[in-house]
């Protein structure tokens, strides 16, 4: 099958308010661009009113608030008239835990004899629950809602169910056996109801086969609307304690989530479910549509979201490289941590975050933002190294928002170990600290050992967590852990593989939520460094690592992505590239900051003694108001939300505190807008127009980079301009798709103002499709003698075509930029000049790039 050649993606958010429509009139725009290939966020049926698709519902069935079949088509054609590929992005890890996925349902209706019961990853007998689901999903305890009548049941006429449902939102199916028992019961003052009441008493003794359970729905479809008031009657009168105790599922307050819950969901978010893809029967259900389009040369390539959430990453990689064939891409969902490498997979790469960060880093000067982490130090803000911090939240989270994982986990741990524990004295409370403790130390997202095997970079981290576990816990606590890391390296049991699995299925939500929802919110040192991936101990890059790192990927011929945005990142492009300028001049920086306390105590609040925003939060703001200029209060006020409960130092979403996010509202909206604020302003003004330039010209020089280095350039959506967004939802506002397409028509060449960054995205997109030196070519380093610029450079090459790039990343203020040049001669494709080889360059100082096209001899 003849597939588009993959030079450059572009990340398309689809929801009711983007459907396929939407994009099929970007199409042509994208394709002019310079796109190879539509990347598109999950398109199948979700939760209705999603705004990501990623809490899927039916896996095998186009989202009809997209468009549905018909409108995904006229999306491929037009794709295909315009020669673009699709890339898609599929969930295998979880589903919607929603009344509206058929799966679950099915599920909660027939328990764990139901046909659909193997997809989902629950564990049936816990110390609470047996047999039953619980549903933490009622507004308060369940004695209070039943009283408040919150709970009443209902006949769900489009489905043929009888369900509970909870303050008249979500209903949940009552069972067979209570369904006969109702409609038996109905059936006395409406007869009609008999055979309804018979066939569901047939499914209650065990007869789930689909034609059963299909010709139960039906006989009650008939009959329902025949018997409305008999069975609406005998509902109304029904003692609903005895009922919902006779359920396959347990209705209880959301509060004891964090404490109960007995199936795998994804991180904490309890209406996403994990599913158990390792069954080669769910693996082919789950992946049935996904397979016929690619199939079908309707999809081109897919992405894979949270890999590490999967039992067995590397089989279910297997698994699905044999289902697509060798020439589709696959790309993975995976954060690399600095020095850890991808393993083995048979995939093209990831999703580019350690590249992002890569690049980041580049543009971070280490004795600026060694300044910034020595001040908050003097001050006491900032205490404890970053790998104590890290596990510090990790300890948080993994006590509070993922307590009921850790306490199966050690329920797991336990088993088996009776004469081991008595042996050491451990007690159950110490062994559930030794699971913390391995969870708190583990370094990376995840170990990939299978029931069978393990390699050595599992065994490295083994070690590396045993290592910390001895120099950083309690006596009791290491010997806990101990005992629980030879159950990892040398499991001899069935419950010892359970166990080394549900470790590595749970370490990485324990980093994702301790360090990217909880850290990367707590450390202020330079908001630029705290990325998803990112590291907050060494976050600069020096050349020579950066230059070792792609030329290996040249060499292994890499096509993993490399993006400046995602849908998940913390802060766009620009924004990141305002806070890097600050690491260029930190004296100045630290002065602001200074001046503005100054200027600013008036206007913070103080509640028992303490100033609001306290002095990390302040600093939190000046940061965020600096980067995200001009920032509508609004906007300002739904990050601060976020950015203090993810925090959780003085809120949280579980428990959070009115008080002090209103004071830190006011405060920022002060400093926005008010009359009072007018002096900081004046000073912030000028803050702005001190890093306006070098935070420019930082914005195009990784704009070129991420365009010439070896891997597949990224574009979420709209960043082809300059994006300074936060986090989101704050990333996923409207584009103006308008603005945009106009620049395609505007005269180049646009090295001023808003139009130089999207006018440097069209050009070297265009060399990208038009040549093989940028998309597959080799990869070498060139040399620069010391300048305060610090250029940055390297030469692709492919047969005759070489294409030589450099970029500073640093910007002094001087007017020239001065450049001994080493690579080939050839012409610049940004200005047209002639370059000759070992020419002494005078670059302008507001363009001081190169991107020197040769070809060798």
């Amino acid at each position: 099958m003849n597939r588009p050649r993959l030079t450059a993606t572009y990340r398309l958010q689809f929801h009711r308010d983007f459907p396929f429509a939407a994009a099929e009139a970007l199409v042509p725009y994208l394709a002019e661009l310079g796109i190879s290939h539509l990347y598109a966020s999950p398109i199948f049926a979700a939760v209705p009113g999603s705004r990501h698709g990623y809490d899927v519902t039916d896996p095998n069935r186009i989202n009809p608030e997209l468009g549905g079949e018909e409108g995904f088509e006229r999306l491929h054609a037009e794709l295909r008239r315009r020669g673009l590929g699709l890339i898609l992005d599929i969930v295998p890890n979880h589903m919607a835990a929603s009344p509206h996925n058929p799966y679950w349902m099915d599920v909660l209706e027939f328990g764990r004899a139901a046909p659909a019961a193997k997809f989902f990853d629950i564990q049936w007998d816990t110390d609470r629950e047996h047999g039953r689901i619980l549903l933490p999903v009622l507004g308060d305890a369940l004695q209070a809602s039943l009283a408040a009548g919150a709970i009443k049941l209902e006949a769900d006429y489009a489905t043929g169910r009888l369900l509970a449902v909870a303050y008249g939102e979500n209903g949940y199916p009552l069972s067979a056996a209570s369904a006969a028992a109702l409609l038996a019961t109905a059936a006395r003052a409406e007869p009609a109801l008999g055979d309804a009441a018979a066939a569901w008493a047939g499914l209650a003794d065990g007869n789930l086969s689909p034609s059963g359970i299909a010709k139960a729905r039906a006989t009650l479809g008939v009959v329902l609307p025949l018997a409305r008031e008999a069975l609406a009657a005998t509902l109304d009168a029904a003692d609903l304690q005895p009922i919902l105790d006779a359920q396959h599922w347990r209705l209880s307050w959301w509060r004891t989530a964090a404490d109960d819950l007995n199936y795998r969901r994804f991180f904490n978010i309890t209406d996403l479910i994990g599913v158990q893809v390792e069954d080669h029967e769910v693996f082919a259900a789950t992946h049935a549509l996904a397979l016929e389009l690619v199939r079908a040369g309707k999809v081109d390539g897919l992405r894979v979201d949270h890999i590490d959430g999967l039992m067995d990453p590397a089989r279910y990689l297997d698994d699905l490289r044999a289902a697509v064939g060798p020439d589709v891409p696959i790309l993975v969902e995976k954060i690399l941590e600095r020095h850890e490498t991808l393993r083995d997979w048979p995939i093209e790469g990831t999703t580019g975050y350690e590249r992002l960060n890569d690049l980041n880093g580049l543009f971070i000067d280490e004795a600026g933002w060694r300044a910034f982490d020595a001040d908050l130090r003097a001050r006491n803000l900032i205490t404890g190294t970053p790998a104590e911090r890290v596990a510090s939240a990790k300890r948080d989270v993994l006590q509070a928002s993922l307590a009921t994982e850790v306490d199966a986990l050690a329920r797991l741990a336990r088993d088996g170990l009776d004469e081991a524990m008595r042996a050491a004295d451990l007690t159950e409370t110490a062994l559930r600290r030794g699971v913390v403790a391995l969870l708190v130390h583990c370094p990376v997202y995840r170990s990939y050992a299978t029931f069978d095997r393990h390699s050595a970079e599992d065994a490295a981290i083994w070690d590396e967590i045993a290592d910390a576990a001895a120099r950083s816990e309690d006596p009791l606590t290491a010997a806990a852990a101990s005992l629980l890391l030879e159950r990892l390296k040398a499991p001899q049991t069935e419950s010892d593989r359970q166990f080394r699995s549900r470790f590595q299925q749970l370490s990485g939500p324990a980093m994702a939520k301790g360090f990217e929802d909880t850290e990367l919110y707590r450390n202020v040192t330079l908001l630029s460094a705290n990325e998803v991936g990112g590291n907050v101990e060494v976050p600069w890059r020096e050349p020579e690592e950066m230059h070792a790192r792609f030329a290996a990927r040249a060499a292994a011929g890499s096509s993993d992505l490399i993006p400046l945005a995602t849908h998940d990142t913390k802060r766009g492009p620009e924004t990141r590239a305002r806070l890097n300028a600050l690491s260029f001049i930190p004296e100045r920086w630290l002065d602001f900051v200074a001046r503005a306390e100054t200027l600013c105590a008036p206007l913070r609040q103080s509640m028992n003694g303490q100033a609001i925003p306290d002095d990390v939060d302040f600093r939190l703001i000046q940061q965020t108001l600096l980067a995200a200029c001009p920032i509508s209060p609004e906007r300002m006020e739904s990050y601060l939300v976020k950015a203090l409960r993810e925090a959780k130092r003085h809120s949280s979403w579980e428990t959070p505190d009115a008080a002090y996010e209103e004071g830190c509202l006011r405060f920022a909206r002060t400093l926005i807008g008010a009359p009072d604020a007018a002096r900081y302003r004046d000073e912030f003004a000028s803050m702005l127009a001190e890093i306006e330039r070098p935070a420019r010209l930082v914005s195009l020089a990784q704009t070129i980079l991420q365009l010439t280095l070896p891997g597949t350039p990224d574009f979420y959506q709209g960043t082809e301009c300059p994006d300074y967004s936060l986090v989101d939802p704050d990333n996923r506002r409207p584009v103006d798709w308008t603005g945009r397409q106009a620049l395609l028509t505007a005269a180049p060449p646009h090295h001023a103002g808003e139009a130089a960054k999207f006018d440097l995205v069209h050009r070297l997109l265009q060399a990208r499709q038009s040549g093989d030196a940028l998309v597959s070519g080799d990869y070498a380093p060139l040399a620069f003698a010391p300048s305060p610029w610090r250029w940055f450079g390297f030469t692709r090459s492919s047969g005759r075509e070489n294409i030589s790039v450099a970029v500073p990343t640093r910007m002094p203020a001087q007017t020239t930029a001065a450049l001994h040049w080493h690579g080939g001669a050839g012409t610049d494709l940004l200005s047209g000049r002639r370059v000759e080889a070992d020419d002494e360059l005078h670059l302008a100082a507001d363009w001081p790039f190169l991107i020197v096209a040769g070809e060798t001899a």
